[in-house]
């Protein structure tokens, strides 16, 4: 264990080196998952590497893929190269997304949740998501992925971005319930009915931009009060508020030393009065932004390989 002390913005930052005991949560079908999952977009392919292992040295056993962050390859090949020193697939949660571009129809769906799994190259991964649900295509594309299950290409299916009447639709026609639905949440942007809601139906909720990509929640009065008072940082503060509320939170970050700092949030809990505190910071003016631009995402938006569908499997390339 390294107990080296360094700064980050003015916080004191103790010793995040040990691997975290992360606790997990149970999902629908059975199985479970840790509360904390790795995400990748916007890692860039050259440092993919750096940033895996990084997070498997915490304890990080869960890893949140998709096509549009466009470097499953590296993903996977970091992955594998862990798993060759001794570990076993059992080990990991994957899950990956197929990506607007490829929902026209049931079978580009399917391509493309195949080229996902086959650039990981980790044999069948745990989940595959739509990762928005485009209005009049998510339910045939979601259905076309249900034969991935049948096949053993995935174990079950997720979603994201889903509203609850998103859902209320998919699941009209469904025969593969979802396990999961990922979408954004963080104490400026609490959605609280969508929790509820899912909560209500059983289904974990997967947090992504916790720390609104270090926006403005990370300097807002009551996250750097509760922040001071507990030793801890205002990043810390934020992930621990997404975790009591029982939900899976997806950490992001290039630097080993923030996965670090991420991972180091389970041995504190942010007492009732801090929490409502923070639960209060959302407001209609926030909401209908987020609306907004949940609207223009799940209508189409253009991948890094354009507006088509995916290429073709991506090969690894040589540094």
């Amino acid at each position: 264990l390294v107990a080296a002390t360094t700064t980050m913005a003015g916080w004191r930052i103790g010793s995040f080196r040990a691997a975290a005991l992360i606790p997990s949560v149970r999902l629908p079908g059975g199985g479970t998952m840790q509360q904390l999952a790795v995400g990748l977009y916007n890692v860039p392919r050259e440092n993919v590497r750096r940033v895996i292992d990084a997070a498997l040295a915490e304890g990080c056993r869960t890893f949140d893929f998709a096509s549009f962050y466009d470097n499953e390859v590296e993903c996977g090949d970091a992955l594998r190269a862990w798993l060759a020193t001794g570990h076993d697939r059992s080990e990991l949660h994957i899950t990956t997304k197929v990506w607007t571009t490829d929902l026209g129809s049931p079978q580009d769906a399917v391509r493309s949740a195949k080229i996902s799994i086959d650039e990981l190259g980790l044999g069948p991964v745990d989940v595959v998501m739509v990762h928005w649900p485009m209005p009049g295509k998510h339910v045939a594309a979601y259905k076309g992925l249900e034969e991935l299950v049948q096949c053993g290409k995935t174990k079950t299916l997720g979603i994201s971005n889903y509203s609850p009447d998103d859902y209320e639709e998919l699941l009209a026609s469904a025969t593969v319930p979802p396990q999961l639905n990922t979408f954004e949440n963080n104490p400026m942007l609490y959605r609280k009915d969508w929790l509820d809601f899912f909560n209500g139906k059983g289904i974990p909720t997967m947090a992504y931009k916790p720390l609104q990509r270090g926006g403005a929640v990370l300097s807002c009065g009551p996250v750097v009060a509760a922040a001071a008072r507990l030793g801890k940082t205002p990043a810390q503060v934020c992930l621990r508020w997404n975790l009591q509320k029982g939900n899976v939170v997806t950490v992001k970050s290039n630097s080993p030393e923030r996965i670090a700092e991420n991972v180091a949030v389970f041995d504190f809990e942010l007492p009732g009065e801090d929490m409502a505190a923070l639960d209060a910071l959302t407001t209609d003016e926030v909401m209908a932004e987020a609306l907004g631009h949940w609207e223009q995402r799940r209508t189409g938006t253009p991948a890094p390989w354009g507006p088509g569908l995916r290429p073709e499997r991506q090969l690894l390339k040589e540094s």
